[in-house]
């Protein structure tokens, strides 16, 4: 194969996967935005319950959304920083 066909498909292969990590870094930009509102909603839910056992079932909602979105972010974070490197 000619220098040239190697080229083309090395710059085929990369921009394939940079086009991979932007359309993910933009599917997980817009499910943090739909977790934080949920966990705003959450937290007046929980502001308003009365019902303490209630309360505490909303509570643990709560942090299981804040801990996937602290993964989330972390992952947002590195996909951002490999798209500055590239």
């Amino acid at each position: 194969m000619k220098l040239k066909k190697l080229l083309e498909r090395l710059s085929e292969l990369t921009d394939a996967e940079q086009g991979e990590q932007l359309k993910q870094y933009k599917q997980l930009k817009k499910t943090l935005k739909q977790l934080r509102s949920k966990c705003k909603e959450l937290d007046q839910k929980i502001s308003s319950e009365l019902d303490p056992a209630r309360s505490k079932e909303l509570e643990e909602k709560l942090k299981i959304i804040s801990t996937q979105r602290r993964k989330g972010l972390k992952l947002l974070k590195e996909l951002r920083d490999l798209r500055g490197n590239s």
